[in-house]
C-alpha cells in the first residue's frame, strides 16, 4: 500500500511539474509576442515620426512646382520615367476616376527642391510601376499605356485601391482640412519609402464625431 501510494504521490507531482512547465512556456511565447508587438509598434511610431518631420522640412523649404500640361498617356508616363531616371527621389500620387470611368493618378515627382505635377491614366502595368517605385523595388517595363476602362463604381475601385495599398504599407496618416465655406474634408495617406499615396478626401461634418 505503502508503495502504491507513493507512486500515485509520485505522478501527481510529475503532473504538476508539468503543467507548470507548460503554462510557464505558454508564459513565456505570450511575453514575447507582447515584446514584439511593442517593438513593432514602437518601430512604426518612430518611422512615422521620421517621415513626417521629412516631410514638414520639405513643406518648409520653397519648392518649385511646374505643372505638365495634360498630354498624350504615353508621352506623360515617358515623361515620369525620365524624370525617375534622371534621380527623382519622391512619388506623390493622388488616386481619382475620370468621367470616363478610367482610374488615374494626379502625381507629383520630385528631385530636390523641384516637383514636375502632372496625370497620368492607369492601367495594371504602370499602376505596378508607380508602386515599384514608392517601394523601392526593381522598376518592371511598362510597353502598355492604353487606360483600363473597365471601372463602372468609382467607390469600388477606390476601395479596392485602398485595400491593396494597406497589404503594401502598415505606416499611414490622416490630416483634416477645411475650405473657405466651412467644409471639413478628411484625407488618408500611406507612407512608402519613396512617397506616399494619397487617397481622395471625404466629407466630414463634424470632425469631433470622429473621436466617437
Amino acid at each position: 500500500m505503502t508503495t502504491s501510494v507513493n507512486t500515485n504521490t509520485n505522478v501527481n507531482k510529475a503532473n504538476t511539474m508539468e503543467q507548470i512547465n507548460v503554462a510557464a512556456e505558454s508564459q513565456h511565447v505570450a511575453d514575447s509576442r507582447t515584446e514584439e508587438l511593442m517593438a513593432t509598434a514602437i518601430a512604426n511610431e518612430a518611422e512615422m515620426v521620421t517621415i513626417e518631420n521629412t516631410e514638414e522640412q520639405k513643406e518648409n523649404t520653397t519648392l518649385r512646382i511646374i505643372k505638365i500640361k495634360p498630354a498624350e498617356n504615353p508621352k506623360m508616363f515617358c515623361t515620369l520615367a525620365k524624370a525617375i531616371a534622371a534621380g527623382a527621389t519622391t512619388l506623390i500620387v493622388t488616386t481619382r476616376v475620370d468621367v470616363a470611368g478610367c482610374g488615374y493618378v494626379w502625381f507629383g515627382i520630385r528631385k530636390g527642391h523641384t516637383e514636375l505635377d502632372g496625370k497620368l491614366l492607369l492601367n495594371a502595368q504602370i499602376w505596378n510601376y508607380l508602386l515599384a517605385f514608392l517601394m523601392g523595388k526593381e522598376l518592371p517595363e511598362v510597353t502598355d499605356f492604353e487606360p483600363d476602362r473597365t471601372i463602372c463604381c468609382q467607390a469600388e475601385w477606390l476601395e479596392e485601391v485602398t485595400a491593396e495599398v494597406e497589404k503594401l504599407t502598415c505606416i499611414s496618416s490622416e490630416e483634416y482640412n477645411e475650405n473657405e465655406e466651412g467644409i471639413g474634408y478628411l484625407a488618408k495617406k500611406y507612407h512608402f519609402p519613396n512617397g506616399k499615396v494619397v487617397m481622395p478626401a471625404e466629407e466630414i461634418e463634424d470632425v469631433t464625431a470622429l473621436l466617437a
